[in-house]
């Protein structure tokens, strides 16, 4: 009985021991299985904070068109008005809009022309009520807006406007109801009114677009605040204090600065004796050289459009003056005839020698010169331009300006709409020496061009501005894919083809025609050249989007947003949530810093990527 004992005692302790380490074993598996779901858990919600991130954007923009959607465009921008034009500007403004784009009229331009002229009688049936303006202009919040005859900027339209232009923009980012914004009101628009036709001028406000202020490079917390916009330059702050008159004072010192001084000041020696030899044939060179301009002044203070064009096309032409002390000097029989304000020198191709001689054009008006003299002589100089294009070139030599002048009167810029057309003949293969020919046709027309200059009239006629230009396919890659839509459209090789703006229309040349003929044809612009609409091959995208920003390249672009989005507020809210969840795994501490580290930067990179992505991978 006793060793029966022993042996039941023994096998029970077995049985009781069994029985702890299977159950031991169970507790195992699931701190196991509770750890594995955990972490598993912790990266299904890392990566759907990740798509989130991800699409942070185009939600934020889809509840702000859900939540405004009648008031997303700016409808005084639409009809090309400032918020302080009256109703009859407004109405003799719509008459003028709705001719340019009614779809009857153009039957060929389609649902771009639809959709444009729907916008614009949109735009005349709020504007034309004086009650529902009313309502309009307070939409905005339960303040009184401020208003002004500036361009107001939003998050739908900065990146057009503003980020794919040249031009250097002054923007005020105010709130309505604040008292310093109301009292700097007059002394802005006074600013716009004598700057406007040259610099641009906008506005954010804070209170109803604070997602446009994600553009800016600083973040803003005094209104008002100014800041300078200049593509390839860093931006400069200017904040108004209220001190009386100096305040205007201020703001044009402020805007001259952002101007700068790119203007070369040539001494009169050196001058009159690079004249001397321009007209006795003396200066030539194998490649073609930029153009150049003179502005001969006896006032010590040049125009601000000049200072101004020297700024913008630096790239395609040099500007200069001389002193005030040396005018005297440069009143030589050589170069001034009666009262010559400029003089513009240009390369001229002699075939025979193959080389390009410099040749000068002398412009007298007669009197002091003003924005209308100088634009028109800038004009004239930018015709012996050929530039490669780019996207700000492509926007400066190819597109119609969108972005109205100020500096007018409310409605005083509708007479000019119908004249707005520009027209760019793109060179992409220079078969049959089209390129040659294209000099050889500017300067066939010199002596018109030069007299139209002179009497202020359009270059090109029912053209604003007619220019050639040529395009690297290599470099352009997202343009290349459209070129081959194009030939597959016109089902031939494409050597060369004529694009007119604003409603972007493409044709292109037959290489068995004559190409002066056909050229002289494209600036007609009658009906003897059949236009297909780009609109069904580039959607609602700006067509400047399929060439490259110089200043702002791909790969460029790619690592500011990478940089950009480590330091968002949602990246460290990701960190926080890992780091905390991988506290509780009882990963170490270093080891969770690595991870966290890791999972941080794959997923910011991936994310700048995806938003580059049409530049980066075409």
């Amino acid at each position: 009985k006793q060793s029966t004992s022993v042996f039941f005692f023994f096998q029970a302790e077995d049985g009781i021991r069994d029985a702890q380490e299977s159950r031991g074993l169970g507790d195992v598996y699931k701190r196991q299985i509770k750890n594995w779901g955990l972490t598993i858990g912790i990266f299904v919600f890392f990566f759907v904070l990740l798509g989130l991130k991800y699409y942070e954007d185009t939600y934020g923009r889809f509840f702000s068109r859900k939540q405004d959607s009648d008031f997303q465009d700016n409808l005084y921008e639409l009809l090309e008005l400032d918020s302080s034009a009256s109703q009859a500007d407004i109405k003799k403004q719509f008459k003028v809009m709705a001719k340019a784009w009614h779809p009857d009229k153009h039957p060929e331009c389609g649902k771009p022309c639809e959709e444009k002229f729907s916008k614009i009688n949109k735009a005349y049936e709020v504007l034309g009520d004086p009650e529902k303006r009313r309502s309009y202009d307070q939409v905005a919040g339960d303040f009184t807006p401020i208003k002004s005859r500036t361009i107001s900027l939003n998050e739908h339209n900065f990146q057009r406007l503003v980020i794919d232009k040249n031009d250097i923009w002054i923007i005020q980012i105010y709130m309505d109801g604040d008292q310093s914004c109301e009292d700097f009101a007059d002394f802005w628009d006074e600013a716009a009114l004598e700057y406007g036709h040259t610099v641009k001028f906008g506005r954010i406000n804070a209170h109803s677009h604070p997602r446009a202020l994600r553009y800016l490079p600083y973040g803003i917390q005094i209104f008002p605040t100014l800041i300078s916009w200049t593509n390839g330059k860093d931006s400069e702050i200017f904040t108004p204090s209220m001190e009386g008159y100096q305040i205007l004072k201020a703001l044009k010192q402020f805007i001259e600065h952002v101007i700068g001084e790119s203007v070369h000041i040539y001494p009169a020696k050196e001058f009159l004796s690079y004249h001397e030899r321009v007209m006795n044939g003396e200066v030539s060179s194998t490649t073609s050289t930029n153009p150049e301009i003179m502005l001969i002044t006896s006032s010590n203070r040049l125009p601000i459009d000049y200072k101004y064009a020297a700024f913008k096309y630096q790239q395609y032409i040099t500007f200069h003056s001389n002193t005030f002390s040396e005018y005297r000097s440069l009143a030589s029989p050589k170069i001034r005839k009666r009262n010559t304000d400029f003089i513009v020198y240009y390369d001229e191709y002699n075939p025979d020698q193959k080389i390009y001689r410099r040749k000068a054009a002398l412009f007298d008006f007669g009197k002091k010169a003003k924005k209308k003299e100088v634009q028109s002589v800038i004009n004239f100089a930018k015709t012996f331009i050929i530039p490669s294009l780019d996207r700000h070139s492509f926007e400066e030599f190819c597109h119609k300006s969108e972005i109205r002048d100020i500096s007018r009167s409310p409605g005083e810029s509708s007479e000019d709409v119908t004249g707005g057309a520009s027209l760019c003949i793109i060179i992409i293969n220079n078969k049959n020496d089209v390129l040659g020919t294209s000099r050889k046709i500017t300067e066939s027309k010199f002596e018109t061009l030069k007299q139209k200059a002179e009497d202020g009239m359009s270059l090109y006629g029912n053209y604003e501005s007619a220019h050639f230009a040529t395009v690297d396919l290599g470099k352009h890659r997202r343009f290349r894919k459209l070129i081959e839509k194009l030939t597959e459209k016109f089902n031939r090789q494409i050597f060369v083809l004529a694009l007119s703006s604003p409603n972007d229309k493409v044709t292109v040349f037959d290489p068995t025609d004559d190409f002066e003929e056909w050229v002289e044809d494209l600036l007609k612009a009658d009906d003897s050249v059949q236009y297909t609409y780009l609109a069904e091959f580039v959607g609602e995208e700006p067509l400047s989007h399929y060439f490259i920003d110089i200043h702002n390249p791909p790969l460029q672009k790619t690592l500011k947003t990478f940089v950009k989005k480590i330091f968002s507020w949602s990246t460290l809210f990701m960190f926080g949530i890992l780091y905390f969840a991988l506290r509780k795994l009882k990963v170490p501490q270093q080891m969770n810093l690595i991870v966290n580290g890791v999972l941080i930067l794959a997923s910011s990179l991936i994310l700048a990527i995806l938003d580059n992505r049409d530049e980066l991978f075409v």
